[in-house]
């Protein structure tokens, strides 16, 4: 990795993959208010704006490893806050209704949000979609009860006539097929940010 990417104003991001907590109080001060911007505008919370930014960074702290095998690490840390967001309107039941009404020009233009992340993100959830369709019939339905529709294991099983177990082996398959599928079209880097979005 080229000096110029592992040194962005303040930040060594090389430091930061080696566990230095100086260089990663530099990331914190660099990071906060871009993170800020980010998730607010898909929550309208200050205060899930707040713990969002701050699991956004822990992450990033847990995950620095991963600071080296990126090419572009401002990127990969807007991405896992603009996740992190997704993933919390999701769980409030709306996440379809804020994927088709997010301005992804407006997103775009956000401070620290690198260019071309709305259009990769739409072009994620296609891919996502294209997996579920390709889907078992089980597998898809037990993938679209949980994720679009918010409900739990146990209420799966009682909707589909099936057990427990076995609603959570229909979903570990599904989720296989799908992170699968978005290895194949080249987004591997991105699978650490799905594990809860999808």
């Amino acid at each position: 990795m080229s000096n110029n990417v592992l040194h962005t104003g303040e930040v060594r991001y090389d430091r930061v993959a080696a566990g230095d907590e100086g260089a990663f109080r530099d990331l914190f001060d660099l990071y906060v208010p871009r993170l800020q911007a980010v998730i607010y505008r898909i929550t309208k919370s200050a205060t899930v704006t707040d713990d969002l930014v701050q699991e956004t960074l822990l992450k990033v702290w847990i995950a620095r490893d991963q600071l080296e095998l990126v090419s572009k690490p401002d990127s990969w840390i807007i991405k896992i806050g603009f996740f992190l967001a997704l993933n919390h309107v999701r769980r409030l039941n709306i996440h379809s209704k804020v994927i088709a009404h997010i301005d992804y020009h407006q997103h775009q233009e956000a401070p620290g949000n690198p260019s071309g992340e709305a259009t990769e993100f739409r072009q994620m959830i296609l891919l996502v979609g294209e997996a579920v369709r390709q889907l078992p019939e089980k597998q898809q339905q037990a993938y679209l009860l949980s994720r679009e529709q918010g409900l739990s294991i146990a209420a799966i099983a009682g909707q589909m006539g099936l057990a427990v177990s076995t609603v959570k082996n229909l979903l570990v398959m599904a989720l296989k097929h799908i992170r699968q599928h978005l290895e194949k079209a080249g987004y591997t880097y991105l699978l650490l940010l799905f594990g809860t979005f999808l």
